[in-house]
């Protein structure tokens, strides 16, 4: 077994600490993962004769992974004391747990994708005499915002009642009913019983109606409730445009009265990173102590480089990236210890927004480089038949579905609606699908499983499908109890995989915001042009104060190497060239940068 790192003076006292309400200040690279599952150990070892349960919030599924596993490894046979999840996933197991309280069916159907929601909405006015609205997308935007912050909006009241007739939930309407479940008196005094702690990690994410949700669920101040730590960083608040709101780490500070401790050393960053990282945070306004990396023997380096247009900036970028792949990080980034060899997923390509990574994606392929962006509903599996057989998993934990059953119809080429899935598999377009009719007798998920194995499929993407899903279905029984192997179970974990990292190798290709959280050896940050980074629609100090949070989060990232690059020129939406201007934020960084290799 692996040593323990040594904690510092601050993360000792984050550790030992016995307030019954503590805030923990932790900067990028400041060892937070570790602080955290440090506290819950201790938490777990020094109550062994105590049943309660911590419950672990994380603003990720893979930072809850994360936790997991690393507590995992460490307490032995208190592991099924941890109850580790993001907030929406201990919503809903809240609502599958105890749903029934409030009216909801025993497996409420999940709408996930937001071609569901719009049908619901437009589905759901014209039965109720409304005209359908001409922007469905931008309504649920603003009904999700509003909820967020707990605030009204136009067609909001319209929406609940649409979920409620329907059946479904959406994620927002996961918070909302799980606030209205631990308010209920015997399941508020269930979970009292039940949990001895509740620690949420990057508690800068959250928002009004999840601050609302943990408060309710831990107890008013001064009134016996549950002990609670949060943890996080206002500079990291990267998430204000869907309603999270950092100050509510500070309402909870004073509201209960909490010990803040504030852990100062950056571990993650070579020198020059922490240099710049300190450098942001300071115009944050938020100086720091000057202690991030500055005894470390890795010096780290940061390359700016401007180039003509967007496709000699993605050719550069695959360029450093081979050349890091093939001959280890750059002279003088790592120690004399630090291995120099990098991996794939240990380099990221990061940008403002989506579009800006496609030249980065096309640029790599061409050099033969594989690349992986974030999972999705869609892209978990790729091939029509493994698509089919999870909605199969979905439909057997509640068979009254309507929109599980319409996206069958759809994998199936189905032309007609219908409710017999039999024969709905029976007649789909693609004979691999029909394969699955097999599986409607099997009397659980376990040997559903054995059968979809067996099963004749031709389709090339099946093997790497099936990996996937087999994958999935071995860390759920992991995971689970006897008792909770279930179809609705299992669909439930699909769902939470889906939301997490790809498990396909490559260079990691992320928005800024979606790499939250996640370490790199070595991180491009492209498309640092004024209107793109910081984003044309940041008015205002306070949208522009979000833009630098955002670009503070992007260069705490790598641990040794950071690129930094723009293209001089790009193209517009109509195609035609636009001279650009250079990023205002680049300028906060000229002074540590290395002349880049040409």
């Amino acid at each position: 077994m692996l040593a323990e790192p040594t904690l510092d003076d601050d993360q000792s006292k984050a550790v030992e600490s016995d307030a019954v309400s503590l805030v923990v200040v932790a900067g990028a690279g400041c060892g937070k993962t570790e602080v955290v599952s440090r506290r819950v150990q201790r938490l777990l070892l020094t109550s062994t004769a105590d049943p309660y349960r911590v419950l672990a919030i994380s603003y990720t599924v893979r930072a809850s992974d994360e936790l997991r596993d690393r507590l995992y490894g460490r307490v032995g046979d208190q592991r099924s004391r941890i109850v580790a999840d993001t907030i929406h996933g201990f919503a809903w197991t809240l609502l599958r747990q105890y749903g029934s309280r409030i009216g909801l069916p025993l497996e409420p159907e999940v709408l996930a994708r937001e071609a569901d929601r719009t049908d619901l909405l437009q589905r759901w006015l014209l039965t109720s005499g409304q005209p359908p609205v001409d922007d469905p997308i931008g309504a649920l935007q603003r009904i999700d915002l509003a909820r967020a912050r707990d605030e009204d909006a136009p067609l909001l009241g319209e929406w609940k009642q649409a979920l409620a007739t329907s059946g479904t939930v959406d994620y927002p309407a996961m918070i909302d009913l799980a606030r209205e479940l631990v308010t209920d008196q015997w399941v508020g005094r269930h979970l009292h019983t039940l949990l001895g702690h509740v620690v949420v990690d990057e508690a800068q994410n959250l928002t009004a109606s999840q601050y609302d949700l943990i408060t309710k669920l831990i107890g008013d101040p001064g009134d016996g409730h549950i002990p609670a730590t949060l943890v996080g960083d206002g500079r990291q608040s990267i998430v204000t445009f869907a309603g999270a709101d950092p100050t509510l780490m500070q309402r909870f500070e004073a509201d209960y009265r909490a010990e803040r401790i504030e852990l100062r050393i950056n571990y993650r960053s070579a020198r020059v990173l922490a240099q710049a990282a300190d450098v942001v945070s300071q115009h944050l306004g938020h100086p720091t102590k000057a202690m991030g990396g500055t005894n470390f023997a890795a010096r780290g380096v940061i390359y700016i480089k401007e180039l003509p247009d967007e496709v000699a900036e993605a050719t550069y970028v695959a360029q450093w990236v081979s050349w890091i792949l093939e001959h280890g990080l750059p002279g003088g980034a790592a120690s004399p210890t630090d291995p120099t060899q990098v991996q794939p997923e240990e380099i990221a390509i990061l940008a403002r927004a989506a579009s800006s990574l496609l030249p980065c994606r096309l640029a790599l392929a061409q050099r033969s480089i594989d690349s992986a962006a974030s999972s999705s509903e869609e892209s978990w599996v790729a091939s029509t038949v493994a698509k089919a057989l999870v909605e199969l998993v979905a439909f057997r934990s509640a068979k009254d579905r309507y929109f599980t059953r319409r996206h069958l119809e759809d994998l199936c080429g189905a032309t007609t609606a219908t409710e017999d899935v039999a024969a709905l598999l029976s007649s789909a377009a693609d004979g691999d699908v029909r394969h699955l009719t097999a599986l409607l007798d099997c009397p659980d998920v376990s040997s559903m499983m054995q059968s979809a194995a067996a099963l004749p499929i031709s389709d090339p993407d099946w093997r790497a499908d099936w990996e996937q899903l087999f994958g999935a279905w071995l860390t759920f029984t992991e995971r689970t109890d006897a008792a909770g192997l279930s179809f609705g179970g299992f669909q439930q974990h699909i769902a939470r995989c889906q939301r997490g990292e790809p498990t396909t190798p490559g260079v990691r290709l992320r928005t800024v915001h979606k790499a939250q959280g996640q370490e790199f050896k070595a991180v491009a940050i492209v498309a640092c042009n004024d209107g793109q980074f910081p984003d044309f629609r940041a008015k205002g100090k306070e949208a522009s104060t979000a833009e630098l949070r955002t670009f503070y989060v992007g260069v705490t990232r790598p641990s040794r190497a950071l690129l930094l690059t723009r293209s001089m020129e790009r193209l517009t939406r109509h195609g035609g060239p636009m001279v650009t201007a250079r990023s205002p934020f680049l300028e906060l960084l000229d002074s540590l940068a290395a002349s880049p290799t040409s």
